[in-house]
């Protein structure tokens, strides 16, 4: 199936409602478990002196799970979107416990033109994450070159998304099994998500064209790819 792209940000407010309101749960905790498994796996502590950043955090489910998973470290959410940074702002201080999240701060930005010395003079990223976000990028370049403005040598990559089916019949038993779960708008955008992410081999072969050998990529299953690694 040939690839469609999307627009890159989600601004629409019945959009970010529609996703804030949903239950990610299940694959938001996968991913943080995946993450600690890789830090531990290279004997990688984050204490209070690092810097955590969550590219195309949305309404901030994933910043808030790595705040609490690592309540020593600062993590900061970053968004291109400003009703999405609105959301996750609205979250963050609505919460019944105001203590939990002291350590998070989120940013909207374009990650097309964010540089480190902008908003983290002096201070170095030791993990980069984002969840769903790579698809949303029209050209691969704009992302890539994103996190290598915003990586050092020592920066920990880690980067989820969705994988686009091998055809259409695929993506809409897809589609189907998230519209017994979700409303019809988060379906739609779940359904030209699908249509419009990138496969692994695409992945590979951008990432050895570019000489970026210290990644890599892997397959989670029948809808998901990783990129890990350094920059």
């Amino acid at each position: 199936m040939d690839r469609t792209v999307e627009p890159e940000l989600m601004e629409g407010e019945d959009q970010v409602i529609s996703y804030a309101k949903a239950d990610f749960s299940e694959g938001e905790n996968n991913l943080i478990n995946q993450i600690n498994y890789y830090l531990v796996k290279n004997n990688i502590d984050l204490n209070k002196q690092e810097l955590i950043v969550d590219l195309g955090c949305g309404p901030g489910n994933i910043s808030e799970k790595l705040s609490i998973k690592w309540p020593n470290a600062r993590v900061v959410g970053i968004d291109g979107s400003k009703e999405m940074i609105r959301k996750a702002e609205s979250k963050k201080n609505k919460s019944t416990n105001r203590n939990r999240f002291k350590n998070l701060r989120y940013i909207c930005a374009d990650i097309k033109k964010i540089e480190a010395s902008e908003f983290f003079p002096g201070k170095n990223i030791s993990l980069l994450v984002s969840n769903s976000l790579i698809h949303h990028i029209t050209y691969l370049d704009d992302f890539f070159n994103c996190i290598k403005r915003l990586s050092t040598s020592q920066t920990i990559n880690f980067h989820k998304d969705l994988k686009r089916p091998d055809n259409e019949q695929i993506a809409l038993e897809l589609k189907q099994k998230c519209a017994d779960k979700y409303d019809d708008i988060l379906t739609d955008d779940y359904y030209a998500s699908l249509k419009a992410s990138y496969t692994s081999k695409e992945l590979r072969n951008f990432i050895f064209e570019k000489k970026i050998f210290s990644l890599e990529v892997f397959e989670e299953g029948d809808q998901y790819l990783v990129i890990y690694g350094k920059v």
